[in-house]
């Protein structure tokens, strides 16, 4: 199965008062952070809703400033894959092992039932 790792980036991040993708932890930008535990999980990585050096970048969908569903929209419809890994930019530390995670018996449950 060919999955594309999806890293929802868009946003201008007013709430954080600052560029999310850029903040520094650990010595390193969140984005790098990302970039290095999706790349050997996934078969290509994108980032969506802005630019960044070396990797795709996709638009949000159907509209610029669609926030996170609108960057999810786009990379679902980028062809070539059966499956989308997609994160958040702002989520850290990622699993190294998060695909191996959903992809086993565990994550056969897709949502829950309240009462």
């Amino acid at each position: 199965m060919r999955v594309l790792g999806a890293i929802l980036a868009g946003g201008k991040s007013r709430r954080f008062g600052s560029d999310k993708a850029q903040a520094r932890y650990d010595g390193q930008c969140l984005m790098a952070h990302c970039i290095a535990a999706l790349r050997a999980q996934v078969d290509d990585l994108v980032v969506c809703g802005r630019e960044w050096d070396g990797l795709v970048s996709l638009p949000d969908r159907p509209l610029a400033d669609a926030g996170p569903l609108g960057g999810l929209n786009a990379a679902l419809h980028y062809r070539g894959f059966d499956a989308v890994l997609c994160v958040p930019v702002d989520v850290h530390p990622l699993p190294v092992d998060l695909r191996a995670m959903l992809e086993g018996d565990a994550a056969r449950v897709l949502a829950s039932q309240h009462a």
